[in-house]
């Protein structure tokens, strides 16, 4: 069953539309409000088998202990919530393997806390611990991020390529996000984010299930739009001529 719950930030259009846009637009409210990921979350489990939902209770009770106070970038939002919003995407993919899905509540736990890949394996098995340590640069000491995204793209097994495609897609959700709360200034990040992307993630995309292919896109199209509209915006309020991004 699909996740009943769809968290996407709204458009420009629609912060302009509320007559909020002053350079800084509103935090989408459904999009990482922890009550309505939290919803999102017990609907997901409940729809499980019964054998699988200790196991992605655990594996997100993990999760939120190591991340304990982290946020994600701008915002007061807690981490946990771009972890469930990965796993959701897998679910809207019809990507439900049980190990996947624990790895998507898991998969940051290496990269961004003290946490090991042994003690992954101890708490949730080696086939989780592989997923995880796939999502993981560096994961091999003196790796740059284009030999880890080449061996990446050469090597990596299928379920890693649908859980790298599933959190790209929320993080370009994320920064859309960021970009319209925060205005023109965060514009170069977000337009460097987009920018390593298309050759980090879109290569794999295009080989990877069609409903993650499109959603991957079309986070990619909407940020492009965003930065644009928003770019162009302040370059009105300041008089300065407008601009567009350069084709990828």
């Amino acid at each position: 069953m699909l996740p009943r719950t769809q968290l996407h930030p709204p458009s420009v259009s629609q912060v302009e539309e509320g007559g909020a846009w002053d350079g800084c637009g509103p935090w989408p409210g459904d999009f990482d409000q922890p009550a309505t990921v939290e919803r999102a979350w017990i609907d997901l489990v409940a729809d499980r088998p019964p054998g699988e939902r200790n196991a992605l209770r655990r594996a997100l009770a993990f999760a939120r202990a190591r991340h304990a106070d982290q946020t994600r970038r701008g915002s007061d939002a807690p981490y946990w919530v771009h972890l469930v919003r990965v796993a959701l995407a897998l679910v809207r993919w019809n990507e439900t393997n049980s190990e996947l899905l624990q790895a998507a509540l898991l998969h940051d736990v290496v990269e961004d806390t003290p946490t090991t890949l042994a003690e992954v394996e101890a708490g949730f098995g080696p086939g989780v611990a592989s997923l995880v340590e796939w999502l993981t640069w560096p994961s091999r000491p003196g790796e740059s991020e284009r030999a880890y995204y080449a061996r990446f793209h050469a090597d990596a097994p299928r379920e890693a390529r649908v859980l790298k495609i599933g959190d790209r897609a929320d993080n370009l959700r994320s920064q859309q996000a960021l970009l319209m709360r925060s205005g023109p200034g965060v514009a170069p990040w977000a337009e460097g984010y987009l920018s390593r992307t298309r050759w980090q993630v879109w290569p794999i995309a295009k080989d990877g299930p069609s409903a993650a292919r499109a959603e991957l896109f079309i986070a990619m199209a909407d940020l492009a739009a965003a930065i644009d509209d928003i770019v162009q915006h302040g370059n009105a309020e300041a008089g300065a001529p407008d601009r567009t991004t350069a084709p990828g």
